[in-house]
């Protein structure tokens, strides 16, 4: 059987997946995560829902604002494609979500699916570039080495550990550690796994302004662009070559966003919002869980959940979300058992709800289940 690219990223991700369930999975103790489970206070899950919630909305307002040089187009409707396609990273292989939720605002608005497609290339790198603020200002002021006088002292706003966590108790004659006394070693791990992160902000800086910058440049000069597209195209027949042509020239079209400042401006606000309710929806739970966690703390999870969900991986970002929850929250010294039920809670919030949500949008749109698990082929 022959494997395509497509085939290929599929089993990728499929393997990622299994090797991060089992890394998350082989380390649980049953009884400690009941425990956790148990004792829970569930009256956060509502906040946290609703942020996420409100995070998808955000995310149509600023798509609305990117599709608007091309044509006017509604939140809702921009809500509901959102929706959609996010129920379908959840549900299919190959985050075809992302190219679903272009295809049915094409089709519904009546727009080229390519101009469609670039609106959400710019999300994705807006995205990106927020991703890199947030990593940049984070890593900033992130500790590179720990010495003993600070290895008890959580990172970034010195998430505080109560004191008591580390004393050590006295019974029938023998001295027995808490838990968190071996998190405390576990935390002189952190440094190194900072120094991980940075290298990784480094990369994703250099793709980021890579592309913005190629986009600038594409939008600036259209028609030199299309030039030197179609001199790399010279191996191709004469009619395939101008239609290749055709398609970046309407890619570019939806590109017009980069021509007005006060909308850059209004899509970056935007982006840091849409993040900052990310790094919301990981702080409100942390109550349930009673894990002492600062907002900034906050963030610095969602950056480790960023890097890692952007690897090939099962629907659903099964095992990979898990795995990227627990070893971030071990940074700040996060007992294993509450980092694990923590991320098992978090992952179904980002992913049960929605994946409902976008079913009911599919049924709102008139469409089923295999007209979308098909739309990537229409491309």
């Amino acid at each position: 059987m022959k494997l395509d690219k497509k085939m290929i990223l599929f089993i990728a991700g499929i393997l990622i997946s299994i090797v991060c369930t089992w890394l998350f999975a082989r380390k649980i103790e049953w009884s400690q995560l009941n425990v956790a489970f148990r004792e829970a206070k569930y009256i956060y899950i509502m906040p946290t829902i609703i942020i996420i919630f409100i995070n998808y909305y955000v995310r149509a307002v600023r798509w609305s604002t990117l599709i608007a040089p091309v044509k006017n187009v509604t939140v809702l409707n921009l809500f509901s494609a959102t929706m959609i396609g996010s129920m379908a990273n959840n549900v299919l292989p190959a985050r075809v979500g992302e190219i679903i939720r272009p295809v049915i605002v094409a089709k519904k608005e009546k727009i080229k699916m390519t101009t469609s497609f670039a609106t959400v290339v710019m999300e994705r790198i807006f995205d990106v570039l927020t991703i890199i603020v947030f990593a940049s200002l984070l890593f900033l002021f992130l500790p590179t080495e720990t010495s003993p006088d600070n290895r008890r002292v959580g990172m970034i706003n010195h998430v505080e550990v109560s004191t008591e966590d580390f004393k050590t108790q006295d019974i029938k004659g023998k001295q027995e550690r808490y838990p968190s006394d071996i998190n405390d070693e576990r935390q002189t791990d952190a440094p190194d796994i900072i120094k991980q992160l940075r290298k990784w902000s480094i990369i994703m800086a250099f793709f980021g302004i890579f592309a913005i910058t190629s986009l600038f440049m594409l939008t600036l000069y259209p028609q030199k662009a299309g030039s030197v597209f179609e001199k790399l195209l010279f191996v191709l027949p004469h009619h395939l070559r101008d239609k290749m042509v055709n398609l970046l020239h309407s890619f570019i079209a939806g590109l017009q966003i980069l021509d007005n400042t006060k909308h850059l401006i209004w899509i970056g606000i935007l982006s840091l919002i849409i993040w900052l309710l990310n790094a919301a929806s990981v702080y409100v739970l942390c109550y349930s869980f009673n894990i002492e966690l600062s907002f900034a703390g906050a963030c610095l999870v969602i950056v480790c959940l960023a890097l890692a969900v952007a690897l090939p991986q099962a629907p659903g970002f099964i095992g990979v979300f898990h795995i990227a929850i627990q070893k971030s929250l071990d940074i700040f010294g996060v007992g294993l058992s509450s980092a694990q039920s923590y991320a098992i809670t978090l992952w179904a919030l980002t992913v049960i709800p929605v994946t409902i949500a976008g079913f009911l949008f599919l049924w709102r749109e008139g469409m089923s289940f295999g007209d979308i698990s098909h739309y990537d082929e229409s491309r």
